[in-house]
């Protein structure tokens, strides 16, 4: 543009005064610190490069992007950095680029790379513009359609299936009950068959469990719409346990409870968060040795509930944690692998999500994050006090400390 401020002050450069010399230098700098602020405020990574390819400029977000350390960039090759990208192809065809990459330092992310010729008013080539913008985010919302999209087709599958196996399981378990009543009263020598009587036994629970897998599924598939209702986390927990005491008791397992006071009411279904709840309290029981420890910790945050399940068990391998929660993956011995895929629908269904931290030899941790009926904004100063949110429910809710 000819018309800028540094042209005009270039065409009467011989014109000008000391005086007035150093008031458009001073001028120049307050711009181009102004011009500087403002990119140094974008959530974009940008770096400029000269013809040869050696950075010249780059503003704060490419160092959290990159981790590219300003004090050491300026004049280095922009290739030391992306070592992938064939940058003596890019620089020789002087055009735009436009890709995408994945980045595994200084943490793993997905950005969006573009890349702009610059050029003078003699369209002489001066350099390039590198745009980075921060893709992880969208490409993990993408991810979650499709998997949504998997879920609801396997919905329809479900359904299909259920269909087609539960009438001839009904009918096979009727069956078994009338073959079981006629051995019953059929003797040979005055004693019942008790060989045949295992036999139906045995087919009658293989079809009991066939039938249990099948509800599970569909409880694991399909939207529930139960109803919910004002209910305390603590109280959801105390009947959990207090259910699967016998079990607990007979592997002489110590349940150590920490549970949160003041802790506010939460819009749920206490049915469905106590499923959850037993499967999560099950696989710790099970995981542990007998006189194993079973740590149940309740509290909150400014958004959230948390429960926690921690064990002292032999822990998840590596291998293990990257499939626990897939359907139908297990370890155990006639599991069926939907425990955990069961939980997530449940949470899912209420706004939470799971989480799940193990070291193997040393136990694990599920930790249950469940989304308050009122959340809170923190724009609070040093020393600021925080407003209590209102009451809830029977329970008082406490402010946390700022």
């Amino acid at each position: 543009m000819n018309n800028t401020f540094l042209d005009k002050l270039l065409n009467r450069i011989d014109r000008v005064g000391q005086g007035d010399l150093q008031a458009y230098l001073q001028r120049l700098n307050n711009e181009k610190g102004f011009f500087e602020t403002i990119f140094n405020t974008l959530q974009e990574g940008i770096v400029v490069v000269d013809s040869q390819g050696k950075i010249r400029y780059l503003n704060h977000a490419i160092t959290t992007l990159l981790g590219i350390d300003p004090a050491k960039a300026l004049g280095t090759p922009m290739a030391q950095y992306l070592k992938e990208l064939d940058w003596a192809k890019i620089l020789a065809e002087g055009r735009v680029v436009s890709r995408d990459l994945e980045v595994f330092y200084p943490q793993q992310r997905y950005l969006g790379f573009y890349l702009v010729p610059l050029e003078d008013k003699d369209t002489s080539l001066m350099g390039y513009a590198l745009i980075f913008h921060d893709l992880t985010a969208r490409r993990a919302q993408a991810r979650e359609t499709l998997e949504s999209e998997k879920l609801n087709a396997v919905t329809l599958l479900a359904a299909g299936v259920a269909h087609e196996l539960g009438n001839p399981l009904n009918s096979l378990n009727i069956h078994l009950q009338l073959l079981e009543r006629d051995l019953r009263q059929h003797r040979t020598n005055g004693e019942t068959d008790a060989g045949l009587l295992e036999s139906v036994r045995i087919a009658r629970g293989e079809v009991a469990r066939l039938d249990t897998i099948i509800n599970q599924f569909l409880g694991a598939v399909r939207p529930a719409h139960a109803p919910r209702a004002m209910v305390s986390i603590n109280a959801v927990v105390h009947e959990s346990l207090a259910f699967l005491q016998p079990e607990i008791q007979d592997r002489d397992i110590i349940v150590q409870e920490e549970l949160g006071e003041g802790l506010p009411l939460i819009p749920a279904n206490p049915d469905q968060l106590k499923q959850a709840f037993y499967n999560l309290i099950k696989n710790a029981v099970q995981a542990l040795s007998h006189g194993g420890i079973l740590r149940v910790v309740t509290s909150r945050s400014d958004t959230h509930l948390q429960v926690s399940f921690e064990d002292n068990g032999a822990g998840i391998s590596i291998e293990d944690m990257a499939h626990i929660t897939e359907p139908y993956f297990t370890r155990k011995k006639g599991g069926t692998g939907l425990g955990l895929f069961i939980v997530q629908r449940i949470l899912h269904e209420h706004g939470g999500h799971l989480e799940l931290l193990s070291e193997p030899g040393r136990g694990a941790t599920a930790r249950i994050l469940l989304p308050l009926a009122e959340r809170r904004i923190h724009l609070l100063g040093p020393g600021s006090e925080p407003i209590p949110a209102p009451e809830t429910g029977t329970e008082k809710t406490e402010a946390p400390a700022p």
